[in-house]
C-alpha cells in the first residue's frame, strides 16, 4: 500500500516528502524502529530526484523523526518529537476541553465590526478615503530610508522626542495647553487604562456623565471602581448634582467629555466648567478631560480645554489622533504634570516597552512639514459640509428632533414617535446593512434607558451615501413601526 505522497502546498518537494513521513508516524502507520523505504524506492515511486530524497531525510534526522543506521538505512526514531505514535483513542477526541478560570472580562465585541456595514453611521468614524496616504507615505519612507537605529530600540517609553515636541507645540497653539509633559500612548484607550490603574482601587467611585463613553466606563469598572452617574440636562452635566454625589460618596476621579459630550454632542458652558473645576479643587479630586475630537468645531472657535486654565494641575488631559488620521495609527495623547508623567511612564513599562517608533517619527515629520495642518483644514471643511447635509436630510423627514451642535462628528437625535424602540430599530437596521448606535449603549444606569435616541455619525460617508442610508432607515421606521414598539 502506498502511504507516502507529495502534496503541492507551495513548499519545496523535500519538505513535502518530510511532512508525508511525519504524518504517517503521527497516524501510527509507522512505529519507532520501523525501517523506511530506501532512497531509490522513494525516488522511483514518487518520481523525485535522489538528492531531493536525501535532503528530506536530512531534515527528518535533524528534527529527530528519523535515524540513520549504517548498512541498514533509515528507521523511525525511538524518541520522536511527539507524545506517541499510536492512533488516538476514540475517547481522547471526546475529552472535555480545558476551562480557564477567567477572573476579569472586557466588554463584548461587535461582530461584524461597524466598518463592514455598507452604511456606517458610527459616531466617531473618520472618512479614511480622505486621508492623504501618498503624502504620509513619503514621510514613512524617509523614516525607513534614514532610520535612527537608537530610536528603533528599547527606550523612550513616553514617545519619540520629535513627536512629543511637535505635539507640545500643537497643543500650545491650538488649545492653549502649556507646562505639561506629553506622553504618546497606543491610542487614548491605553491612556485611560493606565490612569485608571494608577489612580483607582477596589471600591473607589468615579463620577461620570449619566450618558457616557462605554470604553471609558469599562476601564473604570475593570480597575474595581464603581460608576456614579451625574445628571445631565441640555447644557451638560449639572454641577449641583456632582457636589451632592461627592459629599455622599467616595468619588476619587471625575471623567468628562466637555467639548462635544459623548454621546449627546453638547458643549459644557464655561460657567459649569468652572464650577466643576472648583469642586474638584475643593475635594482634591482629579479630572480626566477626554477631548477626543477638538479639531472638528464648525460654528465658532471651540472653547479652550479645561486643562488650559488649571492652576492646580489636577486636570489629566487626554486626546487622540484617531479621528484626524485613522484609528489604526494608534496615537493617543496624555498631557499631565511631571509627577504623574513619571508614574504613567513607569506603569506603561508593564504593558509595553515601546510605542510604534516608525509611525511616531513619520507623524513628527508630517507635522513639521505642515502636511498635518493642511489635512486638518481640508477635512474640517469636508465634515462641516457633511454636517449641514445631515441636518437638512434629517429635517426633511419630520421624524426626528435634535439640537444642532457646534461641532463634532455625530448628531444626537430623538425619534418623535416615542413608541419606536431604538434598540430594536438598530438591530433591524443591521440586517439591512446599516450600523447605527442607540441610547441603550450609553447609559451608566441601565434603568434610565428610554430607547428614544439614536447617535448618527455623518463624517465617514459622502453626502449621497449618507442620504441613501438614512432613506433606508426611515423606510424601516415607517414600515416596521408596530414591530419596533
Amino acid at each position: 500500500m502506498k502511504i507516502f505522497s507529495l502534496v503541492d502546498n507551495g513548499t519545496p518537494k523535500y519538505l513535502q516528502l518530510a511532512e508525508s513521513v511525519k504524518q504517517n508516524i503521527r497516524k501510527g502507520n509507522l512505529l519507532p524502529g520501523d525501517t523506511l523505504p530506501s532512497v531509490k524506492s522513494f525516488s522511483d515511486d514518487l518520481h523525485v530526484n535522489r538528492h531531493t530524497i536525501m535532503k528530506a531525510f536530512a531534515e527528518l534526522i535533524a528534527e529527530g523523526w528519523v535515524e540513520s543506521k549504517q548498512r541498514v538505512g533509515y528507521k523511525v526514531g525511538g524518541n520522536i518529537p511527539i507524545e506517541g505514535s499510536q492512533k488516538p483513542l476514540e475517547s481522547d477526541a471526546k475529552q472535555p476541553k480545558f476551562k480557564y478560570r477567567l477572573v476579569r472580562s472586557g466588554p463584548s465585541i461587535d461582530y461584524p465590526p461597524a466598518t463592514q456595514y455598507e452604511y456606517n453611521f458610527s459616531g466617531g468614524q473618520p472618512d479614511l478615503f480622505k486621508f492623504p496616504f501618498n503624502e504620509f507615505k513619503q514621510h514613512m519612507s524617509a523614516t525607513l530610508t534614514r532610520p535612527n537605529l537608537e530610536q528603533l530600540s528599547y527606550g523612550e517609553i513616553m514617545g519619540v522626542p520629535e513627536l512629543r515636541q511637535q505635539i507640545e507645540n500643537y497643543l500650545r497653539k491650538s488649545r492653549a495647553i502649556t507646562n505639561r509633559e506629553v506622553i504618546i500612548t497606543n491610542g487614548s484607550q491605553e491612556a485611560l487604562f493606565i490612569i485608571a490603574q494608577l489612580l483607582l482601587q477596589m471600591g473607589d467611585q468615579v463620577a461620570v456623565e449619566a450618558l457616557g463613553y462605554p470604553p471609558a466606563m469599562a476601564v473604570f469598572n475593570n480597575a474595581g471602581a464603581d460608576l456614579v452617574a451625574i445628571k445631565q440636562d441640555q447644557m451638560g452635566i449639572i454641577p449641583e448634582d456632582l457636589e451632592q454625589k461627592i459629599q455622599s460618596g467616595s468619588i476619587k476621579l471625575i471623567y468628562l467629555t466637555p467639548l462635544h459630550q459623548y454621546p449627546t454632542t453638547v458643549t459644557l458652558p464655561i460657567a459649569r466648567r468652572m464650577a466643576v473645576y472648583q469642586l474638584a479643587a475643593k475635594y482634591s479630586i482629579p479630572i480626566v478631560e477626554d477631548d477626543y475630537d477638538h479639531e472638528f468645531h464648525y460654528r465658532c472657535q471651540p472653547l479652550a480645554p479645561m486643562a488650559s486654565n488649571d492652576p492646580q494641575q489636577l486636570v489629566i488631559y487626554l486626546s487622540t489622533f484617531s479621528k484626524i488620521m485613522f484609528p489604526g495609527a494608534r496615537i493617543g495623547i496624555l498631557a499631565v504634570n511631571k509627577t504623574l508623567a513619571k508614574a504613567v511612564a513607569e506603569y506603561r513599562m508593564i504593558i509595553s516597552h515601546k510605542g510604534n517608533a516608525l509611525m511616531q517619527l513619520a507623524l513628527a515629520k508630517w507635522m513639521e512639514e505642515g502636511g498635518f495642518e493642511r489635512h486638518l483644514k481640508r477635512i474640517t471643511r469636508i465634515y462641516m459640509a457633511r454636517r449641514e447635509n445631515a441636518i437638512k436630510c434629517l429635517e426633511q423627514y419630520n421624524l426626528f428632533d435634535f439640537i444642532c451642535p457646534d461641532g463634532g462628528m455625530a448628531l444626537w437625535i430623538k425619534l418623535k414617535s416615542t413608541s419606536i424602540n431604538t434598540s430594536k430599530l438598530a438591530a433591524l437596521a443591521r440586517h439591512k446593512g446599516i450600523y447605527i448606535q442607540h441610547e441603550k449603549q450609553y447609559h451608566t444606569v441601565p434603568q434610565s434607558n428610554r430607547n428614544h435616541y439614536l447617535r448618527i455619525g455623518f463624517a465617514s460617508m459622502p453626502e449621497t451615501k449618507f442620504n441613501e442610508g438614512l432613506s433606508i432607515l426611515v423606510k424601516l421606521i415607517n414600515t416596521k413601526a408596530q414591530s419596533l414598539s
